[in-house]
């Protein structure tokens, strides 16, 4: 997971409706009401730290670029874009005709505005480090000129992002900010730990690939209404007190048999749930355990029982559909499901199914995870490995897990986690040292990920590969499912062209209400 892994943020691509509607025709103009378990912390998309802040941010802001479903970087408030040879220069010629919320224009000038706000160390921007090493920026005419110290591979990938939204100037003007953007949405109200209300823009001009609709949203009023008891959101939605609902696991699995709903699976989140050793520790500093392990765990079962199939299993350490991702090439290099192969290389070390090697299996709580869990410990039970499940709160968990990945002896554990991006650079995050956690590795990696960023296009994608191919070669991680947190929505079946973007964010541009 990143930083924002904590706060749950987390993304990518469209969403499939897995539910299918009932023979609507007509449709109409309507206002729409979605309930969420959790408000948002911020509308200042500079500020915000959760996935709940972000999806309303994201509505309210546009991106300077934008990703199409195969994970290319598109134009977004930049009508074009270039960068210089030695990738230190990038250059964003914005969009003619641009127009922030307020009336005021967003041109070149306005986006170095808020550029410059989103770099400063006043700003607390939590997302500060992955803007890259920018060095400064100008204006020149209708672009704006971005300079860096070194190429940055990962920088064009992050301005799709939803971290990564530009702020129209008199957002900030003032003491008092206020959310003004150019995005598909103007911002009406806020009552907090109640209800965010939004306004459709009628001088929107879409260029999200993701988006059919090139203008207006069909929708003229969004309300976001906060319903913390999952039971009360699943009243409101069979209630018509709600159109579009968070449900909880079982509710979807419910949902996606009855045609009067339909049921959003975000599977291209850019989500990955991973398996992760304390390979300081004995017995599992030895690849070739970490190895009988990885080839112990189901994941087609994790799948199919503990997530009702509603998730996909996973090959590599980079979540599909990202930039580079090879799923078969990942599958050649990784574990196969094998129980008695891994067997027999527990066999081989001395373990026995009366003397089996005793591990913790560390966890934290999200809905899906702890059948998920309950059957990764029989599977181990499997091949002579007794599991000793120990299940903390996300916060208390990840404190825990700096601790115990500094150890080089004491009790091994095996741990999952999930990690979520735009771009595969999660990578360094995960792995240089010292790590998410404390768990990088080694100078080789090191180089490597450092290598990575400083390379575009083909150059990149094998040096991601040969990235991910050390990881699962060695075992230190191993794919399971993607994606596997808050990737769910539900609706009423009269709800049509509601989609799911990156980072879990909520494309409503499409949505029409049948009558």
């Amino acid at each position: 997971m990143t930083s924002s892994i904590k706060s749950r943020l987390a993304l990518m691509a469209a969403a499939t409706a897995i539910g299918l509607a009932a023979g609507f025709s007509a449709v109409t103009a309507a206002d729409l009401t979605v309930a969420r378990s959790v408000d948002a912390d911020s509308l200042d998309a500079q500020k915000a730290s959760t996935t709940q802040s972000l999806q309303i941010t994201n509505l309210i802001f546009d991106t300077m670029l934008t990703m199409d479903k195969s994970g290319s970087v598109q134009p977004g408030l930049a009508s074009e874009w270039s960068m210089s040879p030695d990738g230190k220069t990038y250059r964003f010629t914005i969009r003619d005709g641009l127009k922030c919320h307020d009336g005021s224009s967003f041109d070149a000038a306005a986006a170095k505005a808020s550029l410059d706000r989103a770099l400063s160390p006043e700003t607390n921007n939590p997302n500060l480090s992955a803007w890259g090493p920018i060095t400064g920026s100008k204006v020149d005419g209708k672009a704006l000129t971005v300079s860096l110290s070194e190429p940055y591979g990962p920088f064009a990938s992050f301005l799709t992002s939803i971290q990564a939204a530009f702020l129209c100037p008199s957002s900030f003007a003032s003491a008092e900010f206020k959310p003004i953007g150019t995005g598909p949405f103007k911002f009406v109200s806020w009552t907090r730990n109640d209800s965010i209300q939004l306004a459709a823009n009628p001088d929107y001009k879409n260029a999200n690939p993701l988006i059919e609709n090139p203008g207006k949203p069909h929708i003229d009023k969004l309300t976001f209404k906060v319903i913390p008891e999952a039971v009360a959101r699943m009243a409101a939605l069979r209630s018509g007190e709600a159109d579009l609902v968070e449900p909880s696991l079982e509710e979807a699995t419910d949902l996606k048999n009855d045609s009067n709903f339909k049921v959003y699976a975000a599977e291209l989140s850019g989500q990955q749930m991973l398996a992760a050793f304390t390979w300081k520790i004995k017995p599992l500093d030895n690849p070739e355990i970490r190895k009988a392990i990885g080839m112990a765990m189901n994941r087609d079962a994790y799948a199919s029982i503990a997530f009702e199939g509603l998730v996909n299993t996973a090959n590599c350490p980079v979540a599909p559909n990202l930039f580079s991702t090879d799923e078969a090439l990942c599958a050649s290099w990784g574990v196969k499901y094998d129980p008695e192969g891994a067997k027999a290389i527990m066999e081989k070390a001395g373990y026995t199914k009366d003397k089996p090697l005793k591990v913790k299996l560390l966890v934290h709580k999200l809905p899906g995870w702890d059948q998920m869990h309950q059957i990764m410990q029989q599977d181990l039970a499997a091949i002579n490995v007794e599991a000793e499940i120990e299940t903390r709160e996300v916060a208390a968990f990840f404190d825990y897990m700096k601790g115990v990945n500094e150890k080089t002896d004491g009790e091994p554990a095996v741990w999952t986690m999930g990690m979520s991006g735009v771009d595969p650079d999660y990578l360094t995050f995960l792995w240089k040292r010292p790590g998410f956690v404390n768990m990088g590795l080694n100078a080789e990696v090191d180089t490597m990920l450092d290598e990575q960023r400083k390379l575009s296009g083909e150059p990149r994608a094998a040096k991601i590969h040969e990235i991910e191919k050390y990881l699962m070669e060695n075992a230190y991680a191993v794919p399971l499912l993607s994606p596997g947190w808050g990737w769910l929505m539900a609706s009423n079946a009269k709800v049509e062209g509601f989609k799911m973007g990156f980072m879990v964010s909520l494309l409503f541009n499409d949505v029409t209400v049948s009558k």
